[in-house]
């Protein structure tokens, strides 16, 4: 196959400085497919179009939206796609920040020098990292659905279980400002909340009476287990602390370690919440689901001992926004739940 045959990587330079775009479509066209916009906005719009573009490189002072702004939704679309932030010296301390926080791969300090064979290395080994990530995204994610299906089948009174565990963490988790890799963290990390139970034997984990109190010890282990097990495969470590600490407790009641306040990960705390939602909310061989009015009375009785308040309120505000139930229902709640304390 000649060269001109062969698919180039696709580029996209995003800078209000229409000189910085030509300057780079000169020294780049040859190898790379090149795209730029001078508009943040606009260039959005483009990656959304386009599946083919496998690194960004962003300027960080624009007007209408900042460099790691754009970023951060960029990563929200495609969290694998490579990107560079191009700054200048005052902003140095913020790309180092938004590397440290996965957001960006690498920074440019301006003014940069197209022409030069480190940046057009650079370019090559920021598109094989792309390919590596989206390489690794997709075994992880594949990883990650196939464990999640192994505990849901596993406790067969729990159908699915994990998936609407995962569906309400990240309703909760968008109201918080967390970083595009904190939110995958936990949208994979509330999949796997109950991994520790593929370690308890069926005869206790399905049982349909009263456990015995070694039989609730056993289940009672089953975060700590989770925890162990995530913590023992280097891909999966970073979701351990979704399995170990979601039945901690604010007020300290919790277990396995009886954490108290910020000492419970927030990633934990919003698993919790959704965890324990889910379970009032389907029926199971023992019960019938509870009506929305009774598990939003439930929950605000119990914020701040057994879940924290801001992560009650981010799902008091989700309860609000779809519409389970009306503003005024929710302050009547909220009236007869404060008259009863």
């Amino acid at each position: 196959m000649s060269k001109g045959n062969v698919k180039k990587p696709k580029l996209m330079f995003v800078d209000d400085e229409v000189e910085n775009l030509d300057s780079f479509t000169m020294h780049m066209e040859d190898d790379f497919d090149v795209v730029t916009c001078s508009d943040p906005l606009k260039a959005l719009d483009v990656f959304k179009a386009d599946e083919n573009i496998s690194l960004v490189l962003i300027d960080q002072v624009m007007p209408n939206m900042t460099g790691l702004e754009l970023a951060t939704e960029i990563k929200k679309l495609k969290r694998y796609t490579t990107m560079i932030m191009v700054t200048g010296n005052a902003t140095k301390e913020l790309a180092i920040e938004s590397i440290r926080k996965k957001v960006f791969w690498e920074f440019l300090e301006k003014p940069v020098d197209f022409s030069s064979n480190f940046m057009k290395q650079l370019m090559y080994t920021g598109v094989q990292e792309h390919y590596l990530q989206k390489a690794s995204h997709g075994f992880r994610k594949g990883a990650v659905q196939l464990l999640a299906n192994l505990i849901d089948d596993k406790d067969g009174h729990t159908h699915r279980h994990s998936y609407r565990v995962q569906s309400w963490s990240m309703k909760i988790a968008k109201k918080f400002e967390l970083t595009p890799h904190e939110l995958m963290i936990i949208e994979e990390g509330a999949l796997l909340h109950d991994i520790g139970k593929i370690s308890i034997p069926d005869d206790i984990l399905k049982k349909p009476g009263r456990l015995s109190q070694l039989e609730r010890k056993i289940i009672m282990s089953h975060p700590a287990r989770g925890g162990d097990l995530l913590e023992s495969v280097e891909e999966l470590k970073d979701l351990a602390p979704m399995a170990r600490f979601h039945h901690e407790r604010p007020d300290g009641t919790g277990y396995p370690l009886g954490l108290k306040g910020e000492e419970i990960p927030l990633p934990s705390s919003i698993v919790a919440l959704a965890d324990f939602y889910e379970a009032l909310s389907s029926k199971r061989p023992y019960k019938d689901p509870w009506p929305m009015h009774a598990i939003v009375e439930e929950i605000l009785r119990v914020s701040g001992k057994q879940f924290p308040e801001d992560v009650v309120h981010a799902f008091m505000q989700v309860i609000l926004e779809e519409g389970h139930l009306a503003p005024s229902e929710l302050e009547e709640i909220k009236k007869s739940v404060s008259e009863a304390a």
